[in-house]
């Protein structure tokens, strides 16, 4: 088999389904004699900023010198880019046999009393196949959907870390910060510490409360106990001042001001593990950290971002505000999300021009629709294209020095503007 075939095998999985079930993912774990069991595994969830704390925490642990495992999603260009072993994506054999493992028992479901998985709960066991052979020292978890209820409360964390909590997957996971908020802190073990952040939302007394229930110590992060002191075009200076844990000299590299909460969270958890980590360690791991498609440049002046909920698209706008070029915006969103608040807190940035396209996944929002909504929050000029990489070219052919173009709405809208660049050679050297 090929990598190529496999990906095409996987992808004709429901990404969703009936068969998903926590008692029918463990009947697999017990079958395959509970790989998560030899996992030190820190746990992730939250709404926005879970990849990038991810990144963080495997970044500080490699820097001390630590084997790490890290699984995350969604991908960006190549289902591989989920699994990483010391940050580097797992080789195709490894992938291409651990799929063929599952797939194998999955056709034997009736013999073994089983029933198929759905599509993350087939790469969630492929990651604990691989990652428990790898004699890695920690195993960082990114939860797909939730908490409560994701494959990847299956693990058993020594950790667990809670990110900002915004609205998203409503029709999921509630309509309401605290019915979210409930079901991310679906994470906390009993016992097992957890950081969380805390922006006086209504979110964290859920978390709180759960946790108590747990007698799981809790870490609060409060966001604004996490202040910016000097902000530059490639890094952020910040501090954090809480009752446990004070550090005056941590950075992060971009221009993204979102990432100063998510790598406090992960300074505070690395404290937290290791009290006696140097600090020079913590704040070497932050500032190497790369993650694609958060703020990510592309090229010089190009960037590329996957918010795509109001939450996230907030903490962007703020960015925006804080760099004096002038913008220009690419969007295209999901149906499924909630971009008329997304649109109307775009709509206060003053864009020398937007274009508006959609995605191929098959869950993107029209563009004629998409287009109303801006032309009720801005009159800035309007230009839609149907295909992302036309209104990307037009996008780059429009582009004067001293613009800034930002590609925003969704992480499929990221990968499509990854591959046509890869594809080009648009990419820039200096960023790649």
């Amino acid at each position: 088999m090929t990598y190529d075939e496999m990906e095409r095998e996987i992808n004709d999985i429901p990404k969703f389904g009936a068969n998903a079930s926590l008692s029918n993912l463990t009947a697999y774990l017990d079958i395959l004699d509970h790989p998560e069991a030899s996992l030190r595994v820190i746990h992730v969830a939250g709404t926005n900023g879970k990849g990038s704390v991810c990144a963080y925490l495997e970044s500080v642990l490699r820097e001390a010198g630590y084997r790490t495992a890290l699984f995350t999603s969604p991908h960006l260009v190549k289902m591989s880019e989920r699994f990483r072993i010391n940050f580097q994506i797992c080789e195709e054999e490894k992938l291409i046999f651990a799929w063929e493992t599952v797939r194998n028992l999955m056709e034997r479901g009736e013999e073994l009393h089983v029933k198929p998985l759905t599509f993350f709960e087939i790469l969630f066991l492929m990651a604990l196949l691989i990652f428990s052979k790898e004699n890695v020292d920690y195993c960082i978890m990114e939860t797909g959907l939730g908490g409560r209820l994701d494959a990847t409360v299956l693990t058993r964390p020594i950790l667990c870390v809670i990110t900002s909590i915004s609205y998203d997957h409503t029709a999921v996971l509630g309509e309401t910060i605290e019915a979210i908020a409930g079901e991310k802190a679906g994470i906390i073990k009993n016992g097992v510490p957890v950081v969380v952040l805390d922006e006086e939302n209504g979110a964290f007394p859920v978390i709180e409360a759960e946790a108590e229930k747990k007698k799981a110590p809790l870490y609060r992060v409060l966001s604004k106990e996490v202040r910016i002191f000097k902000n530059t075009k490639n890094k952020i200076d910040f501090s954090i001042n809480s009752s446990y844990y004070k550090n005056n000299h941590l950075s992060v590299q971009g221009m993204a001001e979102y990432q100063i909460y998510n790598g406090a969270l992960a300074a505070v958890a690395m404290k937290i593990l290791f009290p006696d980590m140097d600090e020079k360690t913590v704040q070497k791991g932050l500032m190497a950290m790369r993650w694609e498609g958060r703020m990510e440049q592309l090229m010089p002046g190009v960037y590329v971002d996957g918010a795509h909920n109001p939450g996230a698209v907030r903490q962007i706008c703020r960015s925006v505000r804080q760099n004096s070029n002038s913008w220009i915006l690419l969007f295209a969103v999901c149906g499924d999300k909630d971009y008329s608040s997304m649109i109307r807190m775009l709509g206060d940035i003053s864009w020398k021009k937007i274009y508006i396209t959609t995605i191929e996944e098959t869950r993107g929002a029209d563009v004629s629709e998409v287009t109303k909504y801006f032309r009720e929050y801005t009159e800035c000029p309007l230009y839609g294209f149907e295909k992302a990489e036309e209104a990307f070219g037009a996008a780059l052919q429009d582009k004067e020095d001293g613009d800034n173009l930002l590609c925003l709405g969704s992480l499929y809208l990221v990968g499509e503007l990854k591959r046509q660049c890869h594809v080009t050679g648009l990419e820039s050297e200096d960023v790649r």
